[in-house]
């Protein structure tokens, strides 16, 4: 999708007090815009707060939403294309609960995880 037209997405979540976007891998169309972009999920997890709880957001993740933690977390999103599981261990896993097998974009998962999150 058009660069401009995905960060507008994003941006949409900013209303649940997100503080930083990181992307991977580096799309030279999404540079100038406020996010941050590594070139891989390894990259880009070394940039994270090492103390902060890390939540990774998977259709085969182990966790209920239920169980997220409370205060400041990273939420870390996989693509319909590729898991990030292999960057997780089990206690950071979390599955969003679909009525009807299917994936989640990424902004789709944030967004349903946020509104969990916040109690709506």
């Amino acid at each position: 999708m058009p660069a401009e037209l995905e960060w507008q997405m994003w941006r949409q979540l900013k209303c649940f007090d997100i503080m930083r976007f990181i992307f991977t891998p580096v799309m030279p169309e999404m540079s100038g815009i406020d996010i941050e972009q590594y070139d891989n999920m390894t990259t880009a997890l070394l940039k994270c707060d090492a103390n902060t709880p890390r939540a990774f957001l998977e259709p085969t993740g182990y966790n209920s939403l239920h169980d997220l933690p409370q205060g400041d977390i990273t939420l870390i999103l996989g693509n319909t294309n590729h898991s990030n599981m292999e960057h997780a261990r089990v206690d950071e896993t979390y599955k969003i609960m679909c009525p009807s097998p299917g994936h989640l974009y990424p902004t789709n998962a944030a967004a349903v995880a946020l509104a969990f999150w916040h109690g709506q």
